[in-house]
């Protein structure tokens, strides 16, 4: 695929990341790009709500397979792809050919390191399909389910991109000593992202019927399975995951200073300093505001965390 058609792409589908791809050094650059377009066509597949979930699930187990070699073709994207809404995830899906094709095309080092983390993410997807089938609103039975899942769709990301750093830049990404101690705390990095999105976005999934909030926690607080999810029962449960999320966060700045390329730092430091600015605003206006309407950091924010990546 030209550069300048995934680009075209990578903007369609998320313009902030595409700016964070940009600064990214040219060695991993390729790489992190495909695999955030390859993670977003799984997703946008894991999501789609036009088709039924034993659909969602062969088509998941298709690209699975191809990714591990053992099929050429994905069938059925192109038919998703029309009963979407954002032009940026219809385009995706009907490019899968060629972002196959870039897949096959990329050194086996880096490849590598692409089916790991999309087998993983796909194997999350897969699980939470599964599981919101089976066990209807509550995904997770405990608090070991939701640290599993979140590893599985976003902390693989964070061993991902550590792993490509190493690989392509060497020492200039960082000490080749602390490769161990990075892939835990870009792990952590990851879950963080992860569970601040799913903290933020209960406004939707309780009313669509998905909760990732631990059942025994919210059982424990005082919960009847059954019954809507009130104020008083969530905040605790709500406030404990907050807490975890602050943890990780942590464990992103330790990252972040680790890292040795600039422009690599920058993009690490980025997505952090929005999660916990995310985080801090749900805090603030805690649980009932937050599974009533959306909160999220305005634009200005946005801009003004860049300057703080930047000048990290």
């Amino acid at each position: 695929m030209p550069l300048e058609d995934h680009n075209a792409l990578l903007k369609s589908v998320s313009r902030s990341f595409y700016l964070s791809m940009r600064l990214l050094p040219a060695g991993m650059r390729e790489t992190v790009s495909l695999g955030y377009l390859l993670a977003r066509l799984s997703d946008t597949v894991a999501d789609a709500s036009g088709i039924e979930s034993s659909e969602r699930l062969e088509l998941l187990n298709s690209i699975r397979l191809l990714i591990e070699g053992s099929a050429t073709s994905v069938e059925g994207l192109e038919r998703v792809a029309l009963s979407l809404e954002h032009p940026g995830e219809a385009a995706l899906l009907k490019r899968q050919a060629d972002l196959f094709s870039w897949y096959q095309s990329i050194d086996p080092a880096n490849r590598e390191h692409l089916s790991e983390v999309i087998l993983t993410i796909i194997h999350g997807q897969t699980w939470d399909a599964t599981c919101l089938e089976e066990k209807g609103i509550v995904v997770c039975e405990k608090s070991e389910d939701l640290l599993r899942y979140t590893y599985w769709v976003a902390g693989c990301v964070g061993e991902f991109w550590t792993k490509v750093g190493f690989t392509n830049l060497g020492r200039n990404f960082a000490a080749p000593e602390l490769a161990e101690e990075m892939l835990i705390s870009g792990r952590k990095l990851g879950q963080a992202l992860q569970l601040v999105n799913i903290l933020r976005d209960l406004h939707e999934d309780l009313p669509a019927g998905r909760c990732y909030l631990p059942r025994a926690e919210m059982i424990e607080a005082g919960w009847t399975p059954g019954k809507p999810v009130a104020a008083a029962i969530g905040e605790p449960v709500f406030k404990r995951w907050a807490s975890k999320c602050e943890e990780f966060l942590e464990a992103g700045d330790t990252y972040s200073r680790q890292v040795n390329c600039m422009r690599a730092r920058l993009c690490t430091r980025l997505p952090k300093i929005l999660a916990r600015k995310t985080l801090s605003k749900l805090e603030l206006a805690g649980f009932e505001a937050v599974i009533s309407r959306r909160i999220k950091v305005p634009r200005s924010t946005v801009w003004q965390s860049f300057v703080e990546a930047f000048l990290f």
